[in-house]
């Protein structure tokens, strides 16, 4: 009876063994990929200055809004690769002024969220490659830094782990992105706007920097929110003469609670089949062997002393 019961122990504690990796490298793997069918629609707000380029006028304290829609392209992904469009359009919430708009394609990796160089990368309708990370984090995000991709300067630049937050009681790690100040474009206004003397226009060149803050859900790897603290302004003979747009934008209340939701499933499964579930099978395997073995020496044992 020892030997059939401990033959039944051996079985189940190898089935389990063989289980532990197998939950961990190929069911929780099988979650962990982006969507194919991914759609999000994020808004961002704050005050800002802006340059009303319609009424020629500076305008100080603005209440504005950054409009993002996130589509995926299913017909060009794969089953490696997610291929996104985004679209956003920053606009005064008070009188609807749109202040800019910007638009992006790109393939990144659905484990990963490294860009995948295929799929007609652009920024702005122009043909660009982009690397590291493009819109999220990997599943299972480290506290470490990564490289992100900064598509306004278009280079790809680190961005720091910067410590750990609870954001509505999701734990969240915060990633900080800061690009100096950059020359991106030229911008050619009149010598009255800019504050200088004389008649006619002015060109100068257009700089750029941001402090870009993401706070990361680790087993999802997704944002959960985003701030941006940006600056851009026109500079002749190294004076900063015109305000295109500064100011602070952060996702609103209605974004972070949808992004939040977003990353349940994430958040209650991934870490049971990647990290739990496994280790329980494992200590369960190892424990249901050793249990038998002690039938069978116990059992033998028991046979010689009779």
């Amino acid at each position: 009876m020892r030997r059939t019961v401990a033959v039944v122990l051996i079985a189940l504690g190898v089935f389990c063994l063989a289980m532990a990796p197998l939950m961990r490298t190929w069911v929780a793997s099988s979650l962990m990929k982006t969507p194919l069918d991914y759609y999000s629609e994020l808004v961002n707000t704050g005050q800002a200055d802006y340059f009303n380029i319609e009424d020629v006028e500076q305008v100080e304290d603005a209440e504005v809004e950054a409009h993002t829609t996130v589509r995926a392209d299913v017909a060009s992904s794969s089953d490696e690769t997610v291929v996104w469009d985004q679209f956003t359009w920053i606009k005064d919430g008070e009188t609807d002024f749109g202040i800019s708009s910007t638009s992006r394609r790109a393939g990144h990796d659905r484990v990963t969220g490294e860009g995948v160089d295929c799929c007609d990368p652009m920024v702005d309708d122009e043909s660009v490659t982009q690397n590291g990370q493009l819109w999220k984090f990997p599943f299972f995000t480290e506290q470490r830094d990564y490289e992100f991709y900064e598509t306004t300067v278009r280079e790809t630049l680190p961005i720091e782990f910067d410590g750990v937050e609870t954001i509505d009681g999701v734990e969240a790690y915060r990633f900080v992105q800061t690009v100096e100040p950059t020359v991106i474009d030229e911008q050619t206004v009149p010598r009255e706007v800019a504050g200088l003397e004389g008649d006619g226009d002015v060109t100068g060149d257009v700089e750029y920097s941001v402090t870009r803050t993401y706070w990361i859900e680790p087993n999802s790897g997704a944002p959960i929110n985003l701030s941006e603290d940006q600056k851009r302004v026109v500079v002749v003979d190294g004076e900063e003469v015109l305000t295109m747009l500064e100011g602070e934008l952060s996702y609103n209340d209605e974004t972070i609670d949808n992004a939040i939701a977003n990353t349940e499933q994430a958040r209650k499964f991934l870490p049971l089949l990647h990290t739990t579930l496994p280790i329980g099978a494992l200590i369960a395997g190892v424990g249901l062997i050793g249990v038998a073995v002690v039938l069978l020496v116990t059992g033998r044992n028991g046979e010689r002393q009779e």
